[in-house]
Protein backbone atom coordinates (compact mmCIF):
# COMPACT_ATOMS: atom_id res chain seq x y z
CA UNK A 1 0.00 0.00 0.00
CA UNK A 2 1.23 3.54 -0.69
CA UNK A 3 0.79 4.44 2.98
CA UNK A 4 3.25 1.74 4.07
CA UNK A 5 5.92 2.11 1.39
CA UNK A 6 7.53 5.54 0.95
CA UNK A 7 8.39 4.78 -2.69
CA UNK A 8 4.81 3.74 -3.42
CA UNK A 9 3.51 6.83 -1.64
CA UNK A 10 5.75 9.16 -3.61
CA UNK A 11 4.90 7.38 -6.87
CA UNK A 12 1.17 7.72 -6.14
CA UNK A 13 1.73 11.43 -5.46
CA UNK A 14 3.63 11.84 -8.73
CA UNK A 15 0.77 10.19 -10.61
CA UNK A 16 -1.82 12.40 -8.90
CA UNK A 17 0.25 15.51 -9.62
CA UNK A 18 0.57 14.53 -13.28
CA UNK A 19 -3.21 14.19 -13.47
CA UNK A 20 -3.85 17.42 -11.55
CA UNK A 21 -1.74 19.61 -13.82
CA UNK A 22 -4.16 18.95 -16.69
CA UNK A 23 -6.83 20.72 -14.61
CA UNK A 24 -4.78 23.90 -14.90
CA UNK A 25 -3.06 23.66 -18.29
CA UNK A 26 -4.09 22.01 -21.58
CA UNK A 27 -3.65 18.22 -21.50
CA UNK A 28 -1.85 18.23 -24.85
CA UNK A 29 1.13 19.85 -23.12
CA UNK A 30 1.70 16.66 -21.14
CA UNK A 31 2.04 13.50 -23.19
CA UNK A 32 4.38 10.82 -21.89
CA UNK A 33 2.55 7.50 -22.35
CA UNK A 34 5.64 5.38 -21.66
CA UNK A 35 6.33 7.24 -18.42
CA UNK A 36 2.67 6.94 -17.37
CA UNK A 37 2.82 3.19 -17.96
CA UNK A 38 6.11 2.79 -16.06
CA UNK A 39 4.82 4.79 -13.09
CA UNK A 40 1.56 2.85 -12.92
CA UNK A 41 3.33 -0.50 -13.21
CA UNK A 42 5.83 0.51 -10.52
CA UNK A 43 3.01 1.51 -8.18
CA UNK A 44 1.08 -1.68 -8.93
CA UNK A 45 4.18 -3.74 -8.14
CA UNK A 46 4.68 -1.90 -4.84
CA UNK A 47 1.06 -2.64 -3.95
CA UNK A 48 1.30 -6.28 -5.02
CA UNK A 49 -1.06 -5.86 -7.97
CA UNK A 50 -0.84 -6.47 -11.69
CA UNK A 51 -2.62 -4.24 -14.15
CA UNK A 52 -3.28 -4.03 -17.86
CA UNK A 53 -2.14 -1.36 -20.27
CA UNK A 54 -5.82 -0.68 -21.01
CA UNK A 55 -6.34 0.34 -17.36
CA UNK A 56 -3.41 2.75 -17.61
CA UNK A 57 -4.60 4.10 -20.97
CA UNK A 58 -8.08 4.80 -19.62
CA UNK A 59 -6.79 6.35 -16.40
CA UNK A 60 -4.26 8.54 -18.25
CA UNK A 61 -6.47 9.38 -21.26
CA UNK A 62 -4.07 7.74 -23.71
CA UNK A 63 -5.47 6.36 -26.96
CA UNK A 64 -5.35 2.56 -27.26
CA UNK A 65 -3.20 2.72 -30.42
CA UNK A 66 -0.58 4.93 -28.80
CA UNK A 67 -0.52 2.78 -25.66
CA UNK A 68 -0.19 -0.40 -27.72
CA UNK A 69 2.82 1.00 -29.61
CA UNK A 70 4.52 2.06 -26.38
CA UNK A 71 3.75 -1.29 -24.79
CA UNK A 72 5.38 -3.09 -27.72
CA UNK A 73 8.45 -0.84 -27.47
CA UNK A 74 8.80 -1.22 -23.71
CA UNK A 75 8.44 -5.00 -24.10
CA UNK A 76 11.05 -5.05 -26.87
CA UNK A 77 13.63 -3.20 -24.77
CA UNK A 78 12.94 -5.51 -21.83
CA UNK A 79 11.21 -3.13 -19.42
CA UNK A 80 7.70 -4.58 -19.46
CA UNK A 81 6.79 -8.23 -19.17
CA UNK A 82 3.62 -9.25 -20.95
CA UNK A 83 2.89 -11.09 -24.16
CA UNK A 84 5.03 -8.64 -26.17
CA UNK A 85 2.40 -8.07 -28.85
CA UNK A 86 0.94 -4.84 -27.49
CA UNK A 87 -2.23 -6.55 -26.24
CA UNK A 88 -3.76 -3.93 -23.96
CA UNK A 89 -5.64 -6.54 -21.93
CA UNK A 90 -2.58 -8.61 -21.02
CA UNK A 91 -1.60 -8.50 -17.35
CA UNK A 92 1.71 -6.68 -17.08
CA UNK A 93 4.63 -6.26 -14.75
CA UNK A 94 7.96 -4.48 -14.86
CA UNK A 95 11.11 -6.48 -15.50
CA UNK A 96 13.76 -6.63 -12.77
CA UNK A 97 15.85 -4.15 -14.77
CA UNK A 98 12.96 -1.69 -15.07
CA UNK A 99 12.10 -2.06 -11.38
CA UNK A 100 15.69 -1.27 -10.44
CA UNK A 101 15.77 1.82 -12.65
CA UNK A 102 12.39 3.05 -11.42
CA UNK A 103 13.58 2.60 -7.83
CA UNK A 104 16.65 4.73 -8.65
CA UNK A 105 14.43 7.46 -10.09
CA UNK A 106 11.98 7.43 -7.18
CA UNK A 107 14.83 7.34 -4.65
CA UNK A 108 16.32 10.41 -6.34
CA UNK A 109 12.92 12.12 -6.21
CA UNK A 110 12.86 11.46 -2.43
CA UNK A 111 16.27 13.10 -2.08
CA UNK A 112 15.33 16.10 -4.22
CA UNK A 113 12.07 16.53 -2.33
CA UNK A 114 13.96 16.50 0.95
CA UNK A 115 16.46 19.06 -0.34
CA UNK A 116 13.66 21.32 -1.57
CA UNK A 117 11.85 21.04 1.76
CA UNK A 118 15.04 21.83 3.66
CA UNK A 119 15.89 24.87 1.52
CA UNK A 120 12.39 26.32 2.01
CA UNK A 121 12.56 25.97 5.79
CA UNK A 122 16.07 27.43 6.06
CA UNK A 123 15.27 30.66 4.21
Amino acid sequence: MPGNDPSAGLTASIIKFRQYRTNILPAELFSEPAWDLLLELFLADAEGRRITAREVAEKSSISPGVMSRWLQHLSKIGYVIGDGTGDLDDMLTLSAQALQRMEQIIDRAHILHGEASYSRTSE
